[in-house]
């Protein structure tokens, strides 16, 4: 077995000099290789993406506290917002503060 695979490999390398051997050959190869090697790197290039604060806006990750508890934060404050100016408009706001007693409220 070990024979038949050193046969294969010396019948390769006998190829491949019988190949190389004339010039026009070799530049057609380096050619070859080069446009291959540039092509792989667009190709790496384009599969990256850039990140920056707008990727993410409005889609934080599940795994980044701290987005994510801004996310969460920025949510509140709307909704805080929302229920001071325009839902309670003039009601009694008895649940702000849960330490004073309701009768201090008013």
């Amino acid at each position: 077995m070990a024979k038949g695979k050193s046969l294969v490999i010396a019948g390769i390398a006998a190829g491949a000099y019988a190949y190389f051997r004339k010039k026009e050959n070799r530049d057609k190869a380096v050619v070859a290789f080069n446009n291959t090697k540039v092509k792989v790197n667009s190709f790496i290039e384009a599969q990256k993406h850039n990140y920056s604060d707008l990727t993410e806006a409005g889609h934080p990750n599940p795994y980044d506290e701290g987005d994510s508890r801004m996310v969460d934060e920025g949510a509140l404050t709307s909704v805080r917002y929302y229920n001071a100016e325009i839902q309670d408009d003039g009601q009694d706001n008895s649940f702000d503060d849960p330490e004073q007693p309701a009768e201090d409220k008013k």
